[in-house]
């Protein structure tokens, strides 16, 4: 998996590319959770290129949640394939986390 990141404003992007799996969460999930520091921190994941979320992929998300709540944050998902937001949708995740269909509308509602 490929994960680089930048901030906009007060919005931190991931952009995360490849699948999420055993193999690959627990370095996704270092990586962003590095991000959820100070105050009410923001982050925007864009999954436009994650093809596959395995067991352990969702548990690295739902642990990014719960981080990210913690100190009154932000988390949203963006360009969130078809076969990725299914398996969002069959968990109950989808309900936990703010999914948008494009990167522009996640930001402005993050911002």
């Amino acid at each position: 998996m490929d994960v680089s990141e930048q901030q906009v404003g007060r919005v931190w992007i991931v952009t995360a590319r490849g699948r999420l799996d055993g193999a690959t969460s627990s370095a996704f999930a270092q990586r962003v959770e590095k991000l959820v520091t100070g105050a009410e921190p923001r982050l925007l994941v864009d999954f436009a290129g994650v093809e596959f979320v395995s067991s352990a992929g969702l548990r690295a998300v739902l642990s990014l949640v719960k981080k990210v709540k913690a100190v009154q944050g932000a988390l949203a998902l963006c360009a969130v394939q078809p076969a990725v937001r299914e398996v969002l949708e069959i968990t109950g995740f989808a309900g936990m986390i703010d999914i948008h269909p494009e990167r522009a509308a996640a930001l402005t509602a993050l911002s």
